[in-house]
């Protein structure tokens, strides 16, 4: 999407949307696609920086949509508000867009597509010798945690394989009210209580979130393996393919999703075929189409 514009029916047309598995178009249903443009963000302030994120955030999603916004929505207010994507580079973002989410929302559930846990304690990751530097793209949930923007024991990591500083972490993140799912477990084999492979992920994540309550949803591209997506700040080896987060993500049709993240492209690091790019472009187009099928943010 080039930056500032609407996506048209006619250059729709052009390229195609239709979604197959999911039977969709997102670029053809009842709502409207508009890219925002880009927040202004400081590169001299990180504390005003994240300030402006939430701020920036907060003015598109606290408007009215193009449709039903005459009628009663989920909002703490009662409106039907936009769903908003945001595509970012550091996933310290999170931060500052569930700020903004909480103020419309109240505590979310949040789904978080990632290789690592980012419920660190600042003093584990990163030493925290300043406030400021307490704040990063390992520590964000569990600022969010502690700031009361998380619904406590409905969120769930979903492509985990990190290493570990001790199994302290585990129990923090347990804290931080996460499940988790390591990329490990796509290999199970079903049982008569467990479906296996990519079906029994998709059954642990809806059955952990539901399908009523809003939920936030987060996705790194880390989550996917290196060898699909090099381009990314902390990449980390034995993965899921693109093919099968974008079918994990597809078995979400139907989960409330009221807005979404995706972060951690780096396009300087990839490659000549632009994989990376490619790839979150996908991921980014199956999140719109199950949002589309979902239909408004109303209150039903």
């Amino acid at each position: 999407m080039a930056c500032g514009s609407i996506l048209y029916p006619a250059m729709v047309a052009l390229s195609g949307g239709y979604n197959v598995p999911l039977d969709a178009n997102p670029f053809n249903g009842w709502g409207q696609i508009i890219d925002c443009g880009d927040v202004p963000v400081t590169s001299y302030d990180n504390a005003y920086a994240i300030s402006q994120i939430e701020e920036g955030h907060h003015s598109i999603l606290s408007r009215a949509p193009a449709s039903a916004a005459d009628k009663p929505g989920l909002s703490k207010k009662g409106k039907t508000l936009p769903r908003v994507i945001t595509l970012g580079g550091d996933h310290t973002i999170t931060l500052p867009l569930l700020r903004s989410v909480n103020r419309e929302y109240g505590p979310i559930t949040v789904i978080h597509f990632d290789s690592h846990l980012d419920t660190w304690k600042p003093k584990v990751f990163g030493g925290s010798p300043t406030l400021q530097a307490s704040i990063n793209h390992g520590t964000y949930f569990w600022h969010a945690s502690e700031e009361g923007l998380l619904a406590n024991d409905s969120n769930i990591h979903a492509g985990i394989r990190t290493t570990l500083s001790g199994l302290s972490d585990y129990t923090n993140d347990g804290y931080c009210g996460f499940e988790r799912v390591e990329a490990r477990e796509i290999d199970l084999r079903a049982n008569e209580t467990y479906a296996g492979g990519m079906a029994g992920i998709i059954d642990r994540i809806r059955a952990r979130v539901g399908t009523k309550d809003p939920v936030y949803l987060s996705i790194d591209i880390d989550t996917i393996d290196p060898a699909f997506a090099p381009a990314t700040g902390t990449p980390e080896t034995g993965g899921w393919s693109t093919r099968e987060l974008r079918t994990i993500i597809r078995g979400l049709e139907g989960v409330n999703l009221i807005a979404a993240d995706l972060v951690e492209v780096a396009p300087a690091y990839d490659t000549n075929a632009e994989l990376t790019t490619m790839a979150a472009a996908d991921v980014l187009y199956e999140v719109m189409s199950i949002m589309m099928k979902r239909g408004p943010l109303t209150k039903d």
